[in-house]
């Protein structure tokens, strides 16, 4: 039985298949007393503060061992537990006579929706709320967790989904490969697997189901399949496969750290997409010669109140004294009618992905908009630093977004405080940017070419629905058509064109996107080294 999937870590295994115990927590009782809120109360806020502790102790001890990466989602995971916004919105169930930890798991099962209907990298974090609401319910019922810190023989762990508290608790060489139902390669399933080098396989789907009673499983992470119940033959092809791997990985850590040029000797940037400040170091680590994309949702986001002009200044700026003359691109904030803000007044869309969202509700929140380009202005004068609008469509939106910056920028002078020079770029995410490149080239300092979203819009294909996955492809003629005209018009306007979609660190996609006129790739920070091989060959 073969089981296909997402190639979320490279490498192959063979070993014993191990099931953890499945399924979510479910509520023991659902309804209090008048006369238990109070008591209950405190019990939920003592599960939460233990819940937080554990998880900063699991994070410094990753920080500690020099797992940045790592230790960022985790420092995500408290910043969860401690959120003033769900402890709200659990109290106020709590005093409508809800028992604490069903009203934990139904809060948190609130917010997971929201983050799902965002954009891949925000929808893969639905998984590490409903974690962290689990684990705090399940500490309200006196409960443990899965049997993963029980495991002492090296097997392959097959489950419905991995949370990285279940990954955290696997001992260290146990975990041959993880084989799971859900996930994508931005779930952070997929990022730990790659930061601990363990081969996965992601988003099998309810294939998996048939694979439960599996004794030994064969899979491989660079492909993305497994293979049930091997026969000989199989397990030793496996076996090649491992030792080219292996061989491979000694290669790839010379690419490290050096400039990638082609043969003919073009300079291609290799770059790394961060979801935040915390990220920095490792990116480097691996050889990031700058930042094609940082996302800034996350410090807009489970909150009860919108992230403050110093609160984001110290973000980005911790961002770019890390990479200091090394470029890194900010985008301003993309999220939509998929996600409330607070103080935002957003009506329900029927498809956020098509509504208010990116530089259309920037350009009509001032409030909203106005501080991030202050902080970021401000920034600046600490590094190299780029901003980028996402979702832009006409030159008109490109031009009254500079305005505005040149409007804080003003503000910013006159009240005496140090800022530094930006460069203005644009996403090319969108058909219609695509198509007036030429026009919106004239505007910008730069383009980056969003190719998850592109070919999202342009395929008519939600990229998160399985049945359309064939066409979830950047190699379609119609997307190589429209990254084609947009690196022509980045050309004759003597700008600079990168990719900061999933397509950048594709190796088989990296030759065609520099052909049709790509200068720089932001991908993954793992990516990076395989990437900058591929470009010195070429």
């Amino acid at each position: 039985m073969k089981l296909t999937g997402i190639a979320a870590s490279e490498g192959v295994a063979v070993g014993p298949a191990f099931v953890p115990a499945s399924g979510r927590p479910e509520a023991e009782r659902y309804r209090i007393t008048q006369d238990e809120v109070e008591p209950e109360l405190q019990r939920f806020k003592k599960a939460a503060e233990a819940v937080a502790g554990k998880l900063a102790e699991t994070g410094e001890e990753l920080r500690v061992s020099g797992h940045e990466e790592e230790a960022g989602i985790f420092e995500f995971h408290v910043e969860m537990a401690e959120d003033p916004e769900l402890a709200s919105a659990v109290e106020e169930r709590i005093g409508n006579l809800e028992s604490p930890e069903a009203a934990v798991l139904a809060v948190g099962e609130e917010y997971a929706a929201e983050l799902a209907a965002m954009d891949e990298y925000m929808a893969a974090r639905a998984d590490d709320v409903r974690d962290v609401a689990g684990q705090i319910s399940a500490r309200l019922m006196g409960k443990g967790f899965s049997g993963l810190e029980t495991l002492e023989t090296p097997s392959i762990v097959l489950a419905r989904s991995l949370a990285p508290s279940d990954t955290a608790r696997i001992k260290e060489g146990i975990a041959l490969g993880f084989v799971t139902a859900e996930g994508s390669r931005t779930s952070h399933v997929s990022i730990m697997a790659r930061s601990m080098g363990i081969p996965a396989v992601v988003g099998v789907g309810a294939a998996l189901e048939g694979a439960l009673g599996a004794e030994e499983v064969a899979l491989d992470g660079s492909e993305g399949y497994a293979i049930v119940d091997p026969g000989e033959d199989t397990v030793a092809q496996f076996q090649k496969k491992s030792a080219a791997l292996i061989e491979e990985r000694a290669v790839l850590e010379e690419y490290r750290h050096v400039e990638a040029s082609t043969g003919e000797g073009r300079r291609i940037e290799v770059a790394a997409n961060l979801g935040s400040a915390s990220e920095a170091e490792d990116a480097l680590e691996w050889g990031a010669e700058g930042v094609g994309l940082f996302r800034t949702e996350f410090l807009f986001m489970q909150r009860d109140d919108l992230p403050s002009e110093d609160e984001q200044y110290e973000a980005y700026s911790a961002v770019a004294r890390a990479f200091g003359e090394k470029p890194v691109i900010i985008r301003t904030l993309d999220v939509g009618g998929d996600k409330d803000l607070p103080g935002v007044d957003q009506a329900s869309e029927q498809n956020p992905f098509l509504g208010w969202r990116g530089i259309r509700m920037s350009l009509d929140t001032p409030e909203l908009f106005g501080p991030q380009l202050r902080a970021i202005l401000r920034a600046a004068a600490h590094g190299h630093l780029k901003v980028m609008f996402p979702m832009v469509a006409d030159v008109g939106e490109l031009e009254a977004a500079k305005a505005m910056l040149q409007e804080c920028l003003g503000e910013l002078e006159s009240e005496g405080k140090r800022v530094g020079e930006v460069e203005i770029g644009v996403m090319i995410e969108t058909p219609a940017a695509a198509i007036c490149a030429a026009g919106l080239a004239k505007e910008s300092d730069f383009f980056s070419i969003g190719t998850n979203d592109l070919v999202q819009y342009t395929l008519a294909a939600d990229r998160g629905h399985e049945r359309l996955r064939r066409l979830q492809n950047a190699d379609h003629p119609a997307v190589l058509a429209l990254i084609q005209q947009t690196c022509e018009a980045a050309n004759a306007a003597g700008i600079p064109v990168g990719v900061c979609g999933e397509a950048a660190g594709e190796p088989e996609m990296i030759p065609k996107l520099i052909r049709l006129g790509v200068t720089e790739l932001s991908m993954g920070a793992p990516s990076i080294p395989r990437a900058k091989k591929v470009v010195s060959e070429l």
